[in-house]
């Protein structure tokens, strides 16, 4: 999942249902968005607002995305922006079109949501989460150096954890728990390093603890509690 920030996305297509489908899966996301129903519309909002990507359709009437592409890269205060253009089809032609008008990438209608937010994390430079986490309270029990804690976990995935401890732990410090999966009651043990420090609840520490070396059985058993969770 992409990072939520108060980055500017403006969306430019002259059909409504598609900048309505747009907006509202990017407004989950936490960026602002604009939207234009025209290619002049779209320079005179990138001219107000400076945003940090356009979505832009390719074919619209009166000023289509290769024109208005193409102004965007001529112009010194508008050029520094990403551009993903949005086409009908994946043929050569239609992508050789969007890359000399100076795009920076291209996606095919309908939009498949997983691709959009995966262009944009990266002209963004926005880290992904990879991991599909669940939230879930129990009981775990750690060890840091030769000193034990005890606590819960607030999400889990398969490539870290989220836990609530009742002592504070050292950042980049490796550490090992347990817990008890409530689909089989099975016990797993886990190694993991402490890589940050969430905002605490007021009663207990919250840290990040990212998994190192997982075993095959082990991931096995959290992808099949995390699939149950999601199901």
């Amino acid at each position: 999942m992409v990072v939520k920030g108060s980055r500017k996305i403006l969306l430019v297509d002259d059909v409504k249902l598609f900048l309505e489908m747009e907006k509202t899966f990017l407004n989950r996301k936490g960026f602002i968005i604009f939207t234009a129903s025209s290619g002049k519309e779209a320079l005179e909002i990138h001219r107000r607002e400076k945003v940090d990507l356009i979505l832009l359709d390719l074919y619209m009437p009166e000023m289509d995305g290769e024109e208005v592409c193409r102004r965007i890269r001529r112009d010194g205060e508008l050029k520094k922006v990403s551009i993903i253009m949005v086409t009908t089809s994946s043929k050569e032609e239609d992508i050789e079109l969007c890359r000399r008008a100076g795009a920076n990438d291209y996606i095919t209608k309908p939009i498949d949501p997983k691709t959009l937010l995966s262009k944009i994390s990266r002209l963004l430079n926005i880290p992904e989460r990879r991991d599909v986490r669940v939230l879930v309270r129990i009981g775990v029990e750690g060890r840091e150096d030769q000193v034990h804690f005890f606590g819960n976990t607030v999400d889990i995935s398969l490539g870290g954890v989220l836990v609530e401890v009742d002592r504070p732990l050292n950042i980049g410090e490796d550490v090992s728990l347990s817990l008890v999966l409530p689909q089989k009651a099975r016990l797993i043990d886990l190694k993991g390093r402490v890589v940050r420090r969430a905002k605490d609840d007021g009663e207990a520490y919250r840290y990040g603890i990212e998994f190192i070396g997982l075993g095959a059985k082990e991931r096995l058993a959290l992808k099949e509690f995390i699939e149950s969770r999601r199901s």
